[in-house]
C-alpha cells in the first residue's frame, strides 16, 4: 500500500518542515520563488544536451493491482469489493478540489484479459516498457494477484508490454477508514507482511521465481529477471543483515537450477545502509513526491505545488541518492498525489494554514500535462549526467487511484498524461494512436 496511511504523512511533515530547496534569487540574494516544472526546466538542467532521450531507455510504471474483486476482500469486506468504490465516493474537501477522480475508460475489471488487451496497447503506443506488480502474500498464500495471473499473463499481447514483481513487504490495513468515537480514523492491519520469518519470505519470493521468471515476457537486466524488494529496510530489521544476504544467495542459486542466469534485486520502497553487501543491484524510489513536499515545502503552505515539488526531485534528490547509495539509483516520478479518497476529512481547517492540522495529508496543487512531461525530461538530465547508471526509469503509478497517481485517462486531463509521457519520449501522432 505504500506510503498509503496517514501516519506516515503526519510524521514526515511533524519532523520537517524548511523551505523549498531551490529558488531563484534577488539581487538582494532574499528568495523570490522557487524554481519549478515545465518552466524553470531549462535552467535547472543547464546543458542543452542532457534533455535528450538516453539511448536503451527503459520505462517502467507500477502497478497495484486492486481494482477488481479479489479472494482478498472478497474476506475482508463483501463479495466483489474493489477500490473503485473508494474513488467513486469520494468527495471535495474545498471549492476546487478535483474529487472524484474516476477513470475515463470506465471501471474496467483488472482480472480480465480484455482489460489489458486495452490497457497494454496503451503502454505500446505511450512508451511504458514494464509494468512492475505490486506482489502481495498473506497468510501463506498470494493475494491480488487475480489481475496478473488471469488478467495480464492471459491477454493476447501480453508480450507487448514486460513485467516484474515487486515483493511488496508490509502488513495489509483494512483501506476503508472508520471513524472511532475518539475522533481518530482507525486502519486496523488484518495480515502481516511475509517478512515475519526467513522461512515465508523464502517461501513467498520463491513462488515468484518458479512462477514468473521463466517467462518470455519477465524483465530482465543483464539476462537476469529483476525482483523488485518494497521495503529493505524492514526486511532488514525482521532477518538481520546476514539473514538478508543469505535470503538473496539462496534465491539466486534457486532460480540458477530453474534455468535463470541469477536474479537482480531492485530496492523500490524504502533503502537501507550497506546494500550492495546484503546483495541488491540497484535503488530507486516508489512515488517519492508525497515525502519531499513535507520534507522542503513549510507547513503553512497547505498544498504544494506539484511543478515544485517536481523540481526538488529532478534537481535535489537524484542527485543526493546518487551519492549516498553504494549502488546505482535509478530516477523515479510520479504523476501527481492525492490520496483524499482513502481518508475521512479534518472536523475543522485552522485560521493558520498547517498542513499537519489540515488537510493532513498531501494534496498537490497545479498538476498538470506539461509539468509531468518536462519531470519524464529531467529524468535524461539525470541519467546522461551519471552514465554508469542503469538506464532506467520508474514512474508511479499506472493505475494508482486511490492516491492520485495515474497514467490511465481521467475525468480532468483525459489522455494528457500518457501523452505527455509519449511526447516527452518523442513519440508523434499519439492522438491518432488511441483508436488503432
Amino acid at each position: 500500500m505504500k506510503n498509503r496511511f496517514k501516519f506516515i504523512s503526519l510524521l514526515l511533515i511533524a519532523l520537517i518542515g524548511v523551505t523549498p530547496l531551490f529558488s531563484q534569487k534577488t539581487k538582494n540574494d532574499k528568495p523570490e520563488k522557487p524554481y519549478r516544472l515545465p518552466e524553470d526546466m531549462e535552467t535547472l538542467a543547464g546543458n542543452q544536451d542532457l534533455l535528450k532521450k538516453p539511448e536503451d531507455l527503459t520505462v517502467a510504471s507500477y502497478v497495484f493491482p486492486n481494482y477488481h474483486a479479489s479472494a482478498l476482500h472478497n474476506k475482508i469486506y463483501a463479495q466483489g469489493w474493489t477500490e473503485y468504490n473508494l474513488i467513486r465516493s469520494a468527495r471535495p474537501w474545498f471549492e476546487g478540489h478535483q474529487q472524484p477522480r474516476t477513470p475515463l475508460l470506465g471501471e474496467l475489471d483488472e482480472s480480465l484479459p480484455s482489460t489489458w488487451e486495452t490497457y497494454n496497447k496503451l503502454c505500446k503506443n505511450s512508451g511504458i516498457d514494464v509494468l512492475i506488480w505490486d506482489w502481495y502474500w498473506y497468510d501463506g498464500k498470494p493475494c491480488l494477484h487475480e489481475a496478473l495471473e488471469n488478467g495480464f499473463l492471459e491477454a493476447k499481447n501480453a508480450n507487448d508490454v514486460k513485467f516484474a514483481c515487486m515483493w511488496t513487504n508490509h502488513p495489509w490495513y483494512i483501506l476503508y477508514p472508520t471513524k472511532k468515537t475518539d475522533g481518530q480514523a482507525a486502519y486496523p492491519p488484518s495480515f502481516d507482511a511475509p517478512d515475519f520469518s526467513y522461512e515465508e519470505s523464502f517461501r513467498s519470493l520463491s513462488y515468484i521465481v518458479s512462477r514468473y521468471c521463466h517467462l518470455k515476457n519477465y524483465w530482465r537486466i543483464d539476462d537476469c529477471p529483476v525482483i523488485c524488494i518494497w521495503d529493505a529496510r524492514r526486511l532488514e530489521s525482521k532477518l538481520t543483515r546476514n539473514g538478508v544476504k543469505k535470503l538473496f544467495t539462496e534465491l539466486r542459486d534457486y532460480a540458477q537450477k530453474l534455468g535463470c542466469k541469477g536474479l537482480h534485486f531492485h530496492v523500490t520502497g524504502f533503502s537501507t545502509e550497506n546494500m550492495k553487501e546484503m546483495g541488491y543491484n540497484t535503488v530507486g524510489s516508489y512515488n517519492p513526491l508525497d515525502w519531499i513536499a513535507n520534507r522542503f515545502q513549510p507547513k503553512n503552505i497547505e498544498f504544494p505545488d506539484y511543478g515544485v515539488v517536481a523540481a526538488d526531485v529532478a534537481f535535489k534528490l537524484w542527485d543526493e541518492h546518487h551519492g549516498q547509495f553504494d549502488i546505482p539509483y535509478t530516477p523515479s516520478l510520479g504523476a501527481g498525489w492525492d490520496s483524499t479518497p482513502r481518508y475521512i476529512a479534518p472536523g475543522s481547517r485552522p485560521s493558520i494554514p498547517n498542513r499537519a492540522v489540515w488537510p493532513a495529508c498531501t494534496i498537490f496543487k497545479n498538476e498538470s500535462p506539461a509539468a509531468f512531461k518536462a519531470f519524464v525530461q529531467s529524468s535524461f538530465v539525470y541519467l546522461n549526467k551519471h552514465p554508469e547508471v542503469p538506464k532506467i526509469l520508474t514512474i508511479a503509478c499506472f493505475n494508482e487511484w486511490s492516491e492520485g497517481h495515474y497514467l490511465l485517462p481521467d475525468n480532468r486531463f483525459g489522455y494528457g498524461m500518457l501523452n505527455a509521457l509519449g511526447e516527452a519520449l518523442g513519440k508523434s501522432d499519439l492522438q491518432l494512436q488511441r483508436g488503432k
